[in-house]
């Protein structure tokens, strides 16, 4: 079960509670992105895992969120 799930929430409520609303239509597609594992800015991630945070289900952001790094992007 992904967290969401585990605060009880359907994909729209999580979107409406983080704000992704545009035009009075709420824009369930960047919890379904975040869900599926695709790429999403750092400023909706933030706002998703502080919900889930709110709802007692994650901690930590690595909980909800990690980073991914190539090995060119580390410095030897």
């Amino acid at each position: 079960a992904t967290l969401r799930e585990q605060a009880g929430m359907t994909v729209y409520q999580l979107a409406k509670q983080c704000g992704f609303i545009s035009n009075n239509h709420v824009l369930n597609r960047y919890i379904k992105d975040a869900e599926a594992g695709k790429h999403i800015s750092v400023y909706r991630a933030l706002l998703i895992y502080t919900e889930l945070k709110k709802a007692g289900v994650c901690e930590k952001f690595e909980d909800v969120f990690w980073l991914e790094c190539d090995d060119k992007d580390i410095e030897n």
